[in-house]
């Protein structure tokens, strides 16, 4: 007996398969157009606070881009440095000023870097 066969003499099988999918979809739907994603566009493109730990000096900056020079840096990114600072003549000392933040960025690039295979 096939697939097609079972489904006629049972179609609440059928029934029950289409509505798993439904709820699937709604799912993967609702979790991928969430703003809070770290990957959606309306997170990317806010504006972050960005803060000089040698001098104090404050600058904002798009995420995605403050991301992206992250990414770019070799090896894994120690949480006590950062970004390249103006204020520091060039030194990684550019973190954000939300720690909470700051934190789970890092801890989610040095995660996506070992996933690669960027990080030994």
């Amino acid at each position: 007996m096939g697939i097609r066969e079972t489904v006629n003499q049972k179609p609440w099988i059928g029934w029950a398969v289409a509505g798993v999918l439904a709820v699937a979809a709604g799912y993967f739907i609702i979790k991928g157009s969430s703003s809070s994603a770290p990957d959606s566009i309306e997170r990317r493109s806010e504006r972050v606070t960005i803060r000089c730990t040698e001098t104090g000096n404050e600058w904002t900056l798009n995420r995605g881009q403050f991301e992206r020079l992250l990414l770019g840096q070799d090896g894994e990114i120690d949480p006590s440095k950062g970004i390249p600072s103006e204020f520091a003549d060039g030194r990684l000392t550019g973190v954000l000023v939300d720690t909470d933040d700051w934190e789970e960025t890092v801890g989610r690039i040095n995660s996506m870097k070992r996933s690669v295979g960027a990080i030994p």
